[in-house]
């Protein structure tokens, strides 16, 4: 069984042999784009995906979900040729220390005009729909992994974007409402 609760970030490493814990399933967005994505975690996105259109009629869509660590540096290589180095190490995880090697980070956006966007910029302009979809996030096992205020701590920027599945409403609910970040949970669970 996954550990729905593992940390990880630039100090905490994907554990070996930890992607064999886990079962992928295959995913599509609006795009047509697919997609690898954790069981539980996916089936989670789902039911909230449902939630929200039918309460709030907001489709969201899948971005980027399961990357393996090949991936991942060719992610780090492209945005740091792209973008630089201070851009990459406040939006992208080393290598390693993804939260995307779990198959359980998934960033998501909106569907608008029958296509889903990807760039940071777009998606840091739809922040009042992001709203909606973050007090709803907890009910389904999931908490915003990067906020705003925490950056000090996870040391990467906010990303309103990046859902963190932890299969626990209550444990995710505990999180959100209190404004604390997974690491000051993890921290708080250690002693």
């Amino acid at each position: 069984m996954p550990d729905y609760l593992i940390l990880l970030n630039h100090t905490h490493r994907l554990p070996e042999g930890f992607e064999d814990t886990i079962t992928l399933v295959e995913a599509e967005n609006v795009n047509g784009e697919k997609y690898r994505v954790e069981e539980k975690a996916y089936n989670a996105f789902l039911a909230l995906r449902e939630d929200l259109m039918e309460n709030d009629g907001l489709q969201i869509e899948l971005l980027s979900v399961y990357r393996d660590i090949p991936q991942q540096e060719r992610t780090w290589a492209r945005t740091m040729e792209s973008k630089g180095e201070e851009y990459t190490r406040k939006y992208v995880a080393i290598p390693g220390c993804s939260e995307h090697h779990t198959g359980f980070a998934l960033d998501v956006g909106f569907a608008l005009n029958g296509k889903a966007s990807h760039k940071n910029a777009d998606l840091f302009s739809y922040e009042d729909m992001y709203q909606v979809v973050h007090k709803k996030m907890p009910k389904y096992g999931f908490i915003l992994r990067y906020p705003a205020d925490k950056v000090s701590i996870t040391k990467i920027n906010y990303e309103p974007w990046h859902f963190r599945y932890i299969d626990d409403p209550v444990i995710a609910r505990e999180i959100t409402d209190r404004g604390i970040c997974f690491e000051e949970y993890h921290q708080e669970e250690s002693k």
